[in-house]
Order: C-alpha cells, then structure tokens, then sequence
C-alpha cells in the first residue's frame, strides 16, 4: 500500500496589535488533527505594542519583524510569504478561526489529488448563532461587502443559496468544488484562509511585500495560466466584532486605500468601472430602492432563520455611500494634483 506523503504547510499571519483574536486563532492552529512537524507558524508583525508578539511566541510562531512605517495587512502577508519554506502557503487573517480539528486535512487533499491545483479556500464562512450580530450578517451573506456579492465577484458561498453559484466553472467531486476560472471571471479570491502552493506564487506572481495584495497574486496566476482552483465544501470563522461603526471606518480605509489609491499598482479591482459599470448602477439602484436587499433578506431568513438577515438593506446603503465618498473625494484630489 502506498504510503501518503501530506504537503508541509506554513500558515502565514500578518499582524499589527491583534491580541483581541490571535490567541484563539493560533491555539486551533495548534490543535489542527496535522502532523506538528509539518506545519510552521510565522507571524509578520508590524510593530504591536500589545500582548501580540507574547501570545505568538507562547504557540512557537516565527517572528518576522515589518518596518512600521511600511506596515499593512498586505505588506506584512507579503513579507510572511517571503519567509515561509513549505509546500502550501496559506494565508490566515489574525481574526479567522478554524471550526474543527480536521481543516487543514480537507484543504490539503484537493492539492493531493490534483496537482495542477493552484489554490484551496473554503466554500463559505462559519456561522454559529451564537456569534455577534455583525459576524452573523457577514458569514450568512458570503462576505463583508454586499457590493461584491452584487456585482457576482464574491468568493464565498451565501447561505441563502443551496448550491454552487459562483464565479468559474465548477465540478463536483463531493468534499470540494473543483473550479476553474477565465482571466474575465475572477473573483475576490485570496483571503481569509486561501491555501496556495508556494512555488508557483513565488515564481509567477508579483508576490513581494511592495505590490503584494491578496486577490490580484492570484490574478496574476490566473493570467498566465493557471486556472484551477478548488473550493472545500467546509467554512472559515472571521470574527470582525460588533461595533458596526469601527467596522465600517476600516473598511472605508481599505476601499480608500486598496480601491483607489492608483500608486498601488494594483492588477485587479472588484470595482472596475470600465466592465463593471452597469453592475455599478444597479447596485446603485437596488441599494438606494431597497426592495432587492429585502427580499434577498427575506429569501435568506427562509433558508436560515436569524433576523441579522434584515440588516442586508441597511448595509447595502451603507457601502454605497462609502464607496461614494471614496470616488469623491479621489476626483477632488485629482483635480487638486493635477489642475491643469
């Protein structure tokens, strides 16, 4: 009988003061159903004044020190993947959780059955009626953003839906999706516990810390080739916490940031206005008449019953008006940078 040799894995997590969920996000790490010797822990961290690099050290994490004045989640995952020396890289955010024991088990075996699979990231995100409000809305919907599960870019499954109805063309093979994409269907890919083999990140995409953004190194691979993908028929927890206005200020800072800072030499945008801009207005619509949040809501609420279900209207306008003060403001400081 021919004996399974499983892939090493180097769990990359980018940090800045996270003591609120590392603890808990390390410890189900630690008690992964894997063989210890295959899996390291490297945490790149940009200079927390916290209990961060203590709750770290005491689950023997690698330590990557990231220059403050350069930090960010995505420069600090950029420098982690440049540490990691494993097979798989995957990149956990400090707030994911891992639901059970057997996760890293279900995430390796696509690699392990297909080696042309690039990447492996759970279907949906976990939902537990216990959890806050906010993290309950987002897990139930597929994401964060209603724009992008409007816009039909999410990569997340949405609980109200009973089968795949995703981006890419997608097989069955009973414990995962086996899908493939087209370099004009990509969506958000890449975050909140996206396993990737190292190699082929390294060598071909633009991986290093100062163009590193999760979505666009896996579009990169997708342009050049590298199409298949795979999406486990299991879930990833992400605690935001529940004060709804932090949440949303730090998701303002990263559409200021990530959406439309063009210095950024991003690859790839969710909001693209130049192929998504009918979508762009009937989410415009939608957000602003409200009927198609509510009744996506109610069909929600039938498929699983939690009345978080009925902030989907309210957090539709509420991104609208971020995202519209984002271009706002990025048309003033155009004018302003460029008066002529």
């Amino acid at each position: 009988m021919k004996k399974t040799i499983l892939p090493t894995i180097s769990v990359v997590i980018a940090t800045y003061n996270s003591e609120r969920t590392l603890e808990l996000c390390l410890r189900k790490v630690r008690e992964q159903d894997y063989p210890r010797s295959k899996v390291e822990i490297i945490i790149a961290d940009g200079g927390s004044t916290d209990q961060t690099l203590g709750i770290a050290k005491k689950f023997l994490a690698k330590m990557v020190r990231v220059d403050p004045y350069h930090q960010n989640a995505e420069y600090n995952k950029g420098i982690g993947v440049r540490a990691a020396g494993n097979d798989i890289v995957l990149l956990l955010d400090y707030d994911n959780i891992l639901p059970h024991r057997q996760w890293f088990a279900h995430m390796v075996k696509p690699f392990m059955d297909h080696p042309e699979v690039v990447d492996v990231e759970p279907l949906r995100f976990h939902y537990d009626p216990t959890m806050t409000p906010l993290d309950r809305y987002c897990a139930l919907l597929g994401g964060s953003d209603p724009g992008v599960y409007y816009l039909g870019k999410d990569s997340h499954l949405s609980w109200m839906e009973n089968s795949y109805t995703l981006l890419g063309h997608a097989q069955d093979r009973g414990n995962y999706y086996l899908v493939t994409y087209t370099r004009d269907g990509i969506p958000a890919l890449g975050g909140n516990g996206a396993a990737i083999r190292r190699k082929l990140l390294l060598e071909h995409a633009q991986a290093d810390p100062e163009h590193f953004y999760h979505i666009d190194v896996l579009a990169d691979l997708i342009r050049k080739g590298f199409t298949t993908f795979a999406l486990t028929k299991d879930t990833i927890m992400h605690l935001t916490n529940n004060r709804v206005i932090p949440f949303l200020l730090r998701r303002k800072y990263f559409i200021d940031r990530y959406q439309f800072d063009t210095s950024l030499n991003r690859r790839y945008f969710i909001y693209d206005p130049s192929r998504d801009k009918l979508r762009l207005m009937w989410y415009t619509i939608i957000s602003l008449t409200v009927v198609v949040p509510l009744y996506d809501a109610l069909r929600g609420f039938i498929k699983v019953h939690d009345w978080v279900w009925f902030l989907h209207p309210f957090m539709c306008l509420a991104y609208l008006f971020l995202y519209g003060t984002s271009v706002i403001q990025g048309a003033i400081r155009r004018v302003f940078t460029n008066p002529g």
